[in-house]
């Protein structure tokens, strides 16, 4: 998993950004990788018997995929160097506070946003994910709490609510990046991740739930769309560009609840 490894105390910060962005990634990550880029499923587990198709270069090549995110190994290297300029190593991970830790979270996930302003999505998501996965597998890396048992390995319904807000923030952006690709099935899963994480921020939810609207609109769910659009107006009605996505929606919403309100009428009278 991209955690932080226990060695972390003799690991200085690059080494620990350089296995951020390079590890193979697994579970949830690797399915999140494959997913984001329409590749075929992922791998079986180690030791399972190899389904009619798959072959040992095949697992290798699929575990390389999830791993790049579905970018070239030379936007992979890029990626990382850019990290490391945006990260300068000033503290070892190992010696820092929860506090910092938290805050290196953060400045990786913000790194993500740079790139998604400049049009670099790939790359976005890549630190969108990998930001997520160290919140859940790797902050608490080596705690334990009262009663001995590894904070690490917490459900994820125990996790803090700062960890939740970052968590949230990076299925939002992920879902954004999504949407700047036309993939709209991805839209509506990373919007619901972070809708699911219990955001207390209102106009992170309605900035989610707006996101999720436009991928159901793309996908000819009207119902959906204006039930989201409308969730997102309550919660942030001033915002423009919520109203003109709820003027869309509603213009549809409203033509087909009068097409089955007709065809209702119709029955009624064959009766």
């Amino acid at each position: 998993r991209l955690a932080m490894a226990h060695k972390v105390e003799e690991e200085g910060r690059e080494q620990e950004q350089e296995r951020m962005a390079a590890r193979p990634v697994a579970d949830e990550t690797a399915a999140e990788a494959q997913a984001q880029e329409g590749s075929t499923p992922p791998p079986p587990p180690a030791g399972a018997p190899l389904p009619d198709g798959w072959t040992k270069d095949k697992i290798r090549e699929q575990a390389q995929a999830a791993v790049l995110g579905g970018m070239t190994k030379e936007e992979e290297a890029e990626r990382s160097r850019r990290n490391k300029e945006m990260l300068p190593a000033d503290k070892n991970l190992g010696h820092m506070t929860i506090e910092e830790k938290y805050d290196f979270a953060r400045k990786y996930k913000d790194a993500g946003n740079v790139f998604f302003k400049e049009g670099r999505y790939a790359f976005a998501t890549k630190n969108y994910t990998e930001t997520i996965t160290y919140i859940r597998h790797g902050l608490r890396m080596g705690e334990t709490d009262g009663d001995g048992v590894p904070i690490g390995a917490r459900s994820r319904g125990g996790l803090e609510p700062e960890a939740k807000a970052i968590i949230a923030s990076c299925y939002s952006n992920m879902a954004a990046c999504a949407l700047k690709l036309a993939k709209f099935e991805d839209v509506v899963k990373h919007a619901t991740n972070a809708i699911e994480q219990d955001l207390k921020e209102p106009r992170a939810k309605a900035k989610a739930l707006f996101r999720r609207s436009k991928a159901h609109y793309s996908l000819g769910k009207v119902e959906d769309a204006y039930a989201d659009i409308s969730e997102a107006k309550k919660i942030d009605p001033r915002d423009k560009a919520v109203q003109s996505h709820y003027a869309l929606v509603y213009k549809e919403y409203r033509d087909i609840k009068k097409q089955e309100h007709e065809a209702a009428k119709t029955l009624l009278l064959d009766v």
